[in-house]
């Protein structure tokens, strides 16, 4: 009973000085993330082309005409912007590259982000999209939100937006051993580099913002890729401060 003064006061002073330690190592850790940004997300990924697309070797789709695709990321733990944390974050693309996009023009997007992200996390994101996919869109891009679930199981990945707008089933092309197929050495957009593309065919939908379209036993894949570098400074106003 008598020792036991002892061991509380020991024990708060080993929780602060923990606590202080914590602190310090976050602030310092923020401190390194700000200038800089490192992403890896991964992609349950549909489009309109058969297995595989086409798309990354040529500059049109099959059939010329048009390029349709759903693309349901969600970035992996320790992805920042910045000191804005992207972990396990969600974000949904759908539109259409067009028949011809070898001059980095295309046609229309919708960006749906996910219900849970914040509004830096979504700045954040935003500042992704436009490194990674660094074409000229002929319509603004669309921005909306949504729940998105995203789960990749081992035979069948799938991700679906709540509202019924957007849904992708990618179903894994395995071999006998149950792994699945893979294709590397292929870059995928602007991306710093890439854990290969794993093929699955796809079933997959959009209905919204004026378009609509639906595929079954199409291209699909899962990709993890990666980028990193220095956050560009914000804009300055005339007088060298932010307006």
């Amino acid at each position: 009973m008598t020792r036991k003064p002892f061991v509380y006061l020991w024990a708060v002073l080993l929780a602060v000085g923990l606590g202080a330690v914590l602190v310090a190592d976050h602030h310092e850790d923020a401190a390194d993330h700000a200038g800089s940004y490192d992403i890896r997300a991964t992609a349950i990924e549909a489009c309109s082309c058969p297995l595989f697309c086409s798309c990354y070797y040529n500059p049109t789709p099959t059939g010329g005409h048009h390029c349709e695709f759903n693309l349901a990321y969600k970035f992996e733990e320790g992805s920042h912007y910045g000191d804005t944390d992207l972990s396990d974050a969600k974000v949904w693309l759908s539109g259409d590259l067009g028949g011809h996009f070898g001059g980095g023009k295309t046609k229309w997007a919708v960006v749906t982000f996910d219900n849970a992200t914040t509004e830096a996390q979504r700045a954040a994101i935003g500042k992704w999209i436009f490194r990674v996919f660094d074409v000229e869109w002929a319509e603004e891009p669309v921005m909306r939100t949504d729940d998105i679930t995203w789960n990749d199981g081992e035979e069948v990945a799938h991700a679906k937006m709540a509202s019924g707008m957007a849904e992708v089933e990618l179903r894994k092309v395995l071999d006998k051993d149950g792994n699945q197929a893979k294709v590397s050495n292929t870059g995928y957009w602007f991306s710093d580099s890439n854990e290969g593309f794993l093929l699955a065919h796809s079933t997959h939908h959009f209905n919204g913002e004026k378009y609509q379209y639906e595929y079954d036993n199409h291209n699909g894949f899962m990709i993890t890729s990666h980028v990193s570098g220095e956050v560009a400074p914000e804009p300055q106003g005339e007088q060298g401060t932010a307006e």
